[in-house]
């Protein structure tokens, strides 16, 4: 140890007075800023990539476009100023052609996708479910068990359920719907939603509707988004988790783990009840009635996850889309009204409206698509790790971060006429009497609302059914009237953390009154 002592610079270190050490401390840190930032602009591998400089050698602006809830809007503008490519952050790219989403989205090897996935929009630690779960073969081998969920007769099955809350919808707007100002719609679909996926997922009953409350359940995760978009921030700029814990109502933290509680003892009768459920749902294949039930701590732990995510999976773009089609459809007349006549020129009865019958309505699938367009349910980019490959004719080196802005293609009018305006009619054949040859030219097969590849929605068609269902119902049955909030804007006024926060939205809900019904 003493000759440790003699050396020069530790005898000097020794020595030092307090505003020397302060001086050293402060040069290391100089040095060591200059040759990062250095490395960052002349010799990291995603270098050679135009973007913001900032961007290039601190997370700061991806942090601060993220807390902000601007995170799309932020992409792309960058895309505008720098091209197809632009570099977001030091190691992250985002692209924007349909080429480059196929690339980074579909390419597989053996069955599985080359492009792994990051941990942003994971949530919650050890068991990842289906879909946090990076390991390709691990989430396969869930999706896999998964899929005959989604088969059409499975979706089928699933049907009644579906009719069941969207008639208990209808039967809480007769009550209350014109009433005063109405109803917010943003609060009252979040609860149609919920109420409908948790039963859909594992025959939970959350029952929003029915006593016209929210829950401690649904609270909590919505009021989980800010921090949830802070703790994946925080695992690019790790000082962020100081400031979280301010950001966030303590009653919501102090709330969380009964949310996983609650979630808990929601699949333990799941698993009590297997084989004697009311109605079929997703669970059934993951714990078959003649299937032995789990008997480990891990075997359990695994169902919760992915019980709940299928809840979330369920909930979410449902939630999305039906807000945001009140919202355009409130300030759309025209479209509103077209839709309106599609709807109850086909249907003479209340009771004959089925998933079937829905086929045929080109204007209320055309509106669904346009809502998908003008409000994506993704705006996170889902980013992926290269493996070291060619996306969109242009080598990205192993390691670097892809993500894909549908956002700013489905905005774009390199792909889309109007881009920024709702135009259904856009999504229509030259045979419909609603087409306009203005939109013959936009390149609608670049928009995938329920992506691409391997990890692609399995969902996406009893999504359809759900949407189609909800509004082919609603506008049959009531005149909508907007009150409040129609100065609102998606420009001005959305906002993307882990979910979607909007600005409120009031409408009532007219109840057509037709002879004999």
């Amino acid at each position: 140890m003493s000759q440790f002592n003699s050396l020069p610079l530790l005898s000097s270190l020794k020595d030092a007075t307090r505003s020397q050490w302060f001086s050293f401390v402060f040069t290391a840190i100089s040095v060591y800023t200059i040759a990062r930032t250095i490395y960052l602009l002349k010799f990291h591998p995603a270098s050679k990539f135009p973007g913001p400089k900032l961007a290039a050698i601190s997370n700061i602006p991806y942090a601060y476009h993220w807390i902000s809830g601007r995170w799309p809007w932020a992409v792309e503008s960058m895309l505008k100023q720098y091209g197809k490519i632009v570099r977001v952050a030091p190691n992250e790219l985002a692209f924007i052609t349909p080429e480059a989403k196929v690339d980074i989205l579909g390419s597989t090897q053996g069955g599985y996708e080359t492009f792994l996935k990051t941990d942003l929009m994971d949530f919650g630690a050890g068991d990842r479910g289906f879909i946090w779960e990076a390991d390709p073969v691990k989430r396969k081998e869930v999706a896999k068990r998964l899929l005959p969920a989604f088969s059409p007769k499975a979706t089928k099955a699933k049907e009644p359920t579906v009719h069941y809350y969207i008639d208990l919808f209808i039967e809480r707007m007769k009550e209350i719907g014109y009433k005063g100002d109405g109803i917010e719609v943003t609060k009252w679909t979040t609860w149609f939603a919920a109420d409908l996926s948790a039963d859909l997922a594992y025959n939970r009953e959350l029952n929003h509707m029915r006593d016209q409350r929210s829950s401690e359940f649904l609270d909590t995760l919505l009021g989980t988004s800010l921090y949830g978009t802070l703790s994946q921030v925080s695992k690019k700029l790790p000082i962020v988790n100081i400031f979280a814990l301010f950001f966030v109502s303590p009653s919501v933290l102090r709330s969380l783990p009964g949310v996983f509680k609650m979630n808990s003892e929601a699949v333990q009768r799941r698993i009590d009840i297997r084989g004697t459920t009311p109605h079929p749902d997703f669970v059934d294949y993951m714990l078959p009635a003649n299937a032995a039930p789990p008997t480990t701590k891990k075997e359990k732990i695994h169902l919760e996850q992915v019980a709940l995510q299928l809840f979330i999976a369920g909930y979410d773009p449902i939630q999305i889309t039906l807000n945001a089609v009140f919202f355009f459809l409130v300030k759309e007349p025209n479209a509103r009204k077209i839709l309106v006549r599609e709807i109850r020129d086909a249907f003479q009865v209340y009771d004959r409206i089925n998933a079937d019958a829905l086929v045929e309505l080109k204007y209320l699938h055309a509106v669904i698509s346009e809502t998908m367009r003008v409000h994506i349910t993704n705006g996170t980019g889902m980013p992926r790790i290269s493996p070291g490959a060619v996306v969109d004719g242009v080598y990205i080196p192993k390691g670097i971060v892809c993500q894909i802005s549908s956002f700013a293609a489905a905005r774009s009018p390199d792909y889309f006429c109007d881009p920024l305006e709702f135009r259904p009619e856009r999504w229509l054949q030259a045979h419909h009497p609603a087409y306009n040859p203005r939109y013959a030219n936009d390149q609608i097969k670049t928009l995938h609302p329920f992506g691409v590849g391997p990890r692609m929605c399995t969902g996406r068609e009893i999504a359809w059914q759900q949407v189609k269902l909800f509004l082919a119902k609603v506008l049959w049955t009531f005149d909508i009237e907007a009150v409040k909030g129609m100065e609102s804007s998606f420009n001005d006024d959305f906002r993307l953390y882990a979910m979607w926060k909007r600005p409120e939205v009031w409408v009532r809900f007219h109840h057509v009154e037709r002879e004999g019904q």
